[in-house]
């Protein structure tokens, strides 16, 4: 993703801008709020794509074992 990678914070948020401009033209609000939802939806599930390949990535240690200690379960209840 090289093109967001040389963006400043305020150069995304202007392509953001535009981009949104651009999508929102000609339609009506029902149109954009499901046009909205359907981009809501999918940067929820990247968002739960990259944080289960950053904790797959986190849970491994150097050695390529796993840490499956005892005291790292999660218990709730």
């Amino acid at each position: 993703m090289t093109i967001f990678d040389n963006l400043s914070p305020e150069d995304a948020l202007i392509l953001t801008n535009a981009i949104a401009i651009a999508l929102a033209k000609d339609k009506n609000a029902d149109e954009i709020n499901v046009l909205g939802n359907f981009i809501v939806g999918v940067g929820c599930l990247l968002l739960t794509l990259a944080s289960q390949k950053q904790f797959i990535a986190t849970d491994v240690n150097p050695t390529g074992n796993n840490n499956n200690n005892p005291g790292d379960d999660i218990f709730v209840g």
